[in-house]
């Protein structure tokens, strides 16, 4: 799970090296990434091992329920394979130790995200309009409305601030996790990665002001 919050704040930044109009997109790999790291600081929050390996075993059940969809009627490979899915959960839940439980349900990943972070549980709200196409992701090529809308692409480098900074918090809110698991502290290199993101979120902000008053 950690690795596919990864690979998805790597392809907002492979956008970014694309082309500045794929804003919008942008916003849309950068919400994966944070939707993965939420799922994956639920999966990792009990410090117990034998309750987070009960968790994964309720995060599998998406994965064994898929098959049952009727729109998977047609599919016996996703079918198989949710079937065979759902045998695995059983068997291993049933030789968990005693006194190993977990939710019955994934939290919603808003909730998730507010208690870890509040700025992620803020862009993910934010970064699903884009993803479901609702009204705000029209914005970047639309301004105004009614007789006064004026229709053209407005995307400016102020709108990858957030992606490319959401990105890099998701990723080092599970990096951190993981690491209290098994290491303890953090090492003194993620505070320099730190310094250097806040330095260049400095640089970029006050790059774009200079912009706008020339």
């Amino acid at each position: 799970m950690s690795n596919l919050a990864l690979r998805h704040a790597e392809a907002t930044l492979a956008l970014a090296k694309t082309d500045m109009v794929l804003a919008s997109s942008a916003w849309v790999t950068a919400r994966a990434a944070v939707e993965a790291t939420g799922r994956c600081l639920w999966l990792l929050e009990p410090d117990d091992e034998w309750e987070r390996e009960a968790r994964w075993l309720v995060f599998l059940e998406e994965g064994a329920r898929l098959g049952g969809r009727p729109e998977m009627k047609d599919c016996p490979q996703v079918i198989a394979q949710s079937e065979s899915i759902e045998d695995f959960r059983r068997a291993v839940f049933d030789k968990l130790p005693e006194g190993a439980s977990a939710p019955k349900r994934i939290e919603s990943i808003t909730t998730i995200l507010a208690a870890n972070d509040e700025r992620l549980a803020s862009f993910y709200v934010t970064a699903s309009q884009h993803t479901h196409a609702a009204e705000l992701a029209t914005r970047t090529s639309r301004a105004n409305l009614g007789v006064d809308a004026t229709y053209g692409e407005s995307v400016g480098a102020e709108d990858w601030l957030h992606p490319l900074t959401m990105s890099y918090v998701s990723f080092r809110a599970t990096a951190t996790r993981l690491i209290q698991l098994h290491a303890g502290e953090p090492p003194e290199i993620l505070s320099i990665a730190d310094r250097q993101i806040e330095e260049a979120c400095d640089e970029f902000l006050a790059a774009v002001l200079t912009q706008d008053k020339a």
